[in-house]
């Protein structure tokens, strides 16, 4: 009989606090049917009882997630400190117009579109499909990660093009590792003799210890995107457009980059098994999600995949062909040089190994923020 009892309270709680955002409608005279879950458009079904992910604010803030105050009136979720906190779902109300309207919902739809949620004194009222839609909310929350892998950067290469190729440690090459790994205090120390002997002691101990504790079985982490080709319901998967490195600025060289090679700072790398990752794996009901959130925003742009990619340096020597490519000769800045691929890049190449991506469908690509939402599935390397 308790169990019975707390059961109604709880439902009872819930019918009152619709009724009082609805400013004074009798509720209670009508059955509010409320349901116990929705068939969202992500491809999820989402029921009472699961956690809500706030996700990242459009330009405009949350337009698809209200927050209930004091008097249980909606106020505008405010944007700062708000992504990432989560929220359980307690009520999925039937339609009723004045609670839609708050929503910009002025048609009844076919099926339930709000939810409200709450954890502890935080409670929320969310256009779910909307919020979905334009990444207020998280859908498929999933975080990438790998024991022991750390973000690839440019140092990280050349240290290990040291490493690989047994190259001295000199004040020049002091000098370049400074610049990849602290740039802006190497440009404010470059003009200052003092500063810059300091700064080169400080880096050639660095040097020396990355480059004596590079290791070929560790794992690195680089942030791709790509474009998704049209879904392959069969086979269940993505096809991939290639991978483009995020954070790679660095002008490419034409010819090398003919090679396969991307070049970041001073060094380039090539991922040996790229074909083997030329796919995504995805659910289907997860990839029918993405098309409808597609329609639902009239997005006309080829979708785009955030990708985790992880790799392993593998210690094998590059051999570079001995093409004819133009260079900038050192020490400058603007003045270029004939040379050939091998002797500009033979000692600054590595190649990689990719063992696992994970791939995300996200709303805003060029966000530089970790992606965490719409998880679309992981791709590994194919046991040998």
């Amino acid at each position: 009989m308790r169990t019975i009892e707390l059961s109604i309270k709880k439902r009872m709680k819930r019918m009152n606090l619709t009724a009082l955002l609805l400013g004074g409608v009798c509720l209670l005279c009508q059955p509010l049917q409320a349901q116990q879950s929705i068939d969202a458009c992500d491809g999820r079904t989402y029921k009472v009882g699961d956690t809500l992910r706030i996700g990242e604010p459009l330009p405009s803030g949350y337009l698809f997630v209200k927050q209930l105050n004091a008097n249980n009136q909606f106020d505008k979720l405010n944007p700062k400190n708000s992504t990432g906190r989560t929220a359980v779902i307690t009520d999925i109300p039937a339609y009723q117009p004045k609670l839609y309207q708050q929503f910009g919902i002025y048609q009844q739809p076919e099926t339930p579109q709000i939810v409200f949620a709450e954890q502890g004194d935080f409670k929320i009222g969310v256009y779910l499909n909307m919020a979905l839609t334009k990444g207020n909310i998280m859908s498929g929350h999933h975080v990438s990660h790998m024991d022991g892998a750390v973000d690839l950067t440019p140092a990280i290469l050349f240290a290990y093009t040291h490493k690989l190729y047994g190259k001295p440690i000199d004040t020049a090459s002091v000098e370049t590792y400074a610049s990849l790994s602290a740039p802006q205090q190497y440009a404010e120390a470059a003009n200052d003799p003092f500063a810059l002997e300091e700064l080169r002691t400080t880096y050639r101990k660095e040097l020396e210890q990355a480059v004596a504790k590079a290791d070929f079985n560790k794992v690195f982490r680089i942030k791709c995107l790509s474009e998704l080709q049209m879904y392959d319901i069969n086979r269940q998967h993505f096809p991939l457009s290639g991978l483009t490195c995020v954070n790679v600025e660095t002008k490419q060289n034409r010819e090398l980059s003919q090679q396969g090679y991307c070049l970041w700072g001073t060094c380039a790398f090539h991922f040996t098994n790229a074909p083997s990752f030329a796919t995504l794996p995805c659910d289907k009901s997860i990839a029918q999600g993405i098309y409808t959130m597609r329609k639902m925003t009239s997005a006309t742009l080829p979708p785009t995949a955030t990708l985790y990619v992880y790799v392993r340096i593998l210690q094998q020597p590059v051999s570079l062909p001995d093409k004819r490519t133009m260079v900038m000769r050192p020490g400058t800045s603007f003045d270029f040089e004939w040379s050939t691929l091998r002797k500009a890049y033979g000692q600054k190449a590595l190649n990689m190994e990719i063992i696992q991506t994970d791939g995300y469908y996200n709303v805003f690509p060029y966000n530089i923020q970790e992606v965490t939402y719409n998880y679309l599935g992981t791709q590994m390397l194919p046991k040998k």
